[in-house]
């Protein structure tokens, strides 16, 4: 008879999985159903297969149970990293490595899906001409097991992605599908960032400063996006009352451009300071907007253009969770955070919660309260929700008997954290 130690066997195969499904350590993008994203950061790498082997064999547990079960049969086991080797070898990828301008120019232009473009440290300066009034641009579409990635070698020294003038054009574009734009800096150029009609891109860990109007804007029908652990500052240095940090879909007024942004995420972001307009400008007509995580700081912000502040939600079925702000005696901001109803039907089914407003007064520069939130006529449920004043010290807001101490709006229901908001 043959003995077989079940626990070796196991790792003998899991270890040739590894060793096979060996992939570039900037990963591939999980699917809309994270499958295979074991750690939850957004990517499927190596990383995951290595936190699947060591829940198999029983020494670490899994933070998201739910991605690990690829064959979708409720257990999890050697068949599920059997899928996820699949998934890393799938990858089509090819590495094209950049230091100068010209060949960045070129590998955006050529770019395909699986494609992972890699920064040398330095400055890309953009030269030529500028079509529509883009510099460096990705128009090509990568895909969910092959996204297009566009990154820095070097994340400790990132590169710089620079325009030629704060007064005119985009600094990056991006129009295709599933990119990954990470560790890049942009800078010097009238918008820093533009993501349009492109679902699925994230961008990571990206700084974006010294920009004539709005730092990042998810505009023309882009959804499903992704602004992680960026530090977005100094925006709007020539046009301050267009100097959002990050600006979400368009302004019924606008032309040109599909309002339907829906779905996409702002998390882990520092915004300011010096950040002319809102941190934050979410538009009517988008859908389903998250923030979460976030940190912003008031310095800078010019209250032109209505400007008044860290977030202004004009979008329905968004979430506001767990945010701080900070105004750090900028008089421009009169109230944290705000909802308006531009558009009928629209500013409404907010969720803001878990969120810290430190605010330096309890009277604005107009006379008035310094309100948590003011959304008359737009419809939010709220909870865990503080602020505070002269002495530093935070205080509940969530208090219903004294709603309009903090909360300027006739729409408003008090909730709790056992509300379902996982969209």
């Amino acid at each position: 008879m043959i003995h077989i130690n079940f626990r070796k066997f196991i790792a003998l195969i899991l270890s040739c999985c590894i060793s096979a499904a060996a992939a570039p350590a900037a990963g591939i993008c999980s699917d809309s159903e994270t499958a295979g994203d074991i750690d939850g950061n957004g990517y499927i790498n190596i990383s995951d297969a290595v936190i699947l082997q060591k829940y198999l064999l029983g020494s670490d547990n899994l933070t998201v149970w739910e991605n690990a079960d690829l064959c979708r049969d409720g257990v999890i086991d050697t068949f599920d990293m059997i899928m996820l080797r699949k998934m890393l070898v799938s990858r089509n990828t090819r590495i094209i490595r950049v230091t100068d301008t010209e060949t960045l120019k070129s590998a955006l232009e050529k770019a395909e899906a699986g494609d992972e473009i890699v920064l040398a440290e330095g400055e890309y300066i953009y030269s030529g001409s500028t079509p529509k009034g883009r510099m460096f641009t990705g128009e090509a579409d990568g895909t969910v097991l092959n996204p297009i990635i566009l990154r820095s070698e070097n994340p400790e020294n990132p590169a710089v992605i620079s325009g030629t003038t704060t007064e005119s054009n985009y600094a990056l574009t991006i129009t295709g599908d599933y990119w990954i734009i990470e560790n890049i800096k942009v800078t010097n150029a009238s918008k820093g960032i533009i993501i349009d009609n492109s679902n699925n891109t994230k961008l990571i860990n990206c700084e974006v400063y010294n920009i004539g109007a709005e730092g990042i804007h998810f505009r023309d029908n882009s959804s499903y996006c992704t602004a992680d652990s960026c530090n977005i500052h100094d925006t709007g240095v020539l046009s301050p009352a267009y100097g959002e940090g990050i600006y979400v879909g368009s302004a019924k007024s606008t032309t040109g451009y599909g309002f339907n942004c829906h779905y996409n995420v702002i998390r882990n972001c520092t915004i300011g300071p010096y950040v002319a307009a809102e941190h934050i400008d979410v538009k009517e007509y988008t859908i389903g907007t998250v923030i979460e995580n976030c940190t912003f700081d008031g310095r800078g912000m010019s209250g032109e253009n209505s400007s008044k502040s860290f977030v202004n939600i004009k979008g329905n079925d968004c979430i506001l969770r767990n945010c701080t702000g900070y105004r750090n005696g900028c008089d421009k901001i009169t109230r944290a955070f705000e909802s308006n109803q531009v558009v009928d039907g629209w500013g409404q089914n907010l969720y803001i919660y878990g969120n810290k407003a430190y605010m330096d007064t309890a009277v604005n520069s107009s006379g008035g309260k310094m309100y948590f939130l003011n959304a008359w006529n737009c419809s939010a449920t709220v909870w865990d929700n503080f602020i505070a004043y002269e002495d530093g010290e935070l205080k509940s807001v969530d208090n219903p008997s004294d709603q309009w101490n903090y909360y300027n709006t006739k729409l408003l229901t008090y909730g709790n954290s056992s509300m379902n908001t996982n969209y």
